[in-house]
């Protein structure tokens, strides 16, 4: 659930972007393809780095 509310926000936010950059070049077609790719390739690397960051071996000293 958590890496669909990363999906979410990161298309919001890049979505966002998009526009801004977009009208600060003086407006024209606004291309909505590329920042849902690169939204998904930024949820891909959070899911990855979520990944990398946890312990995978538990401590046979300590008592759960």
């Amino acid at each position: 659930m958590r890496y669909l509310a990363v999906l979410f926000w990161s298309i919001v936010l890049i979505q966002m972007v998009n526009f801004v950059l977009n009208s600060l070049q003086g407006g024209g077609t606004l291309n909505l393809i590329t920042p849902l790719i690169v939204a998904v390739i930024f949820t891909i690397f959070v899911i990855l780095f979520d990944l990398a960051i946890k312990p995978t071996t538990k401590h046979p000293d300590k008592q759960q």
